[in-house]
């Protein structure tokens, strides 16, 4: 963090954050010093800080659809 602090970007402001909502400072690009955003929000990237790293966010559950029932074939 040394040299972060030389450079400026682990000045970033300081705010009182709401229990239950990320931060900037909860994010694994900002912890490991990969963004380069000075937002007062974390931004669509967001991903947590975890002893696991870079975790991808959860995909939603595939559905399959039944196939359609396809209409009878007409008499030439």
């Amino acid at each position: 963090m040394e040299m972060a602090d030389a450079i400026g970007v682990g000045q970033r402001r300081a705010r009182k954050r709401r229990k239950g909502r990320p931060s900037c400072q909860d994010c694994f690009f900002h912890c490991h010093m990969l963004c380069a955003l000075d937002l007062d929000e974390p931004c669509s990237t967001f991903r947590p800080n975890s002893s696991d790293g870079l975790v991808p966010p959860r995909q939603p559950a595939l559905l399959l659809r039944q196939p359609a029932e396809e209409p009878p074939a007409r008499a030439a």
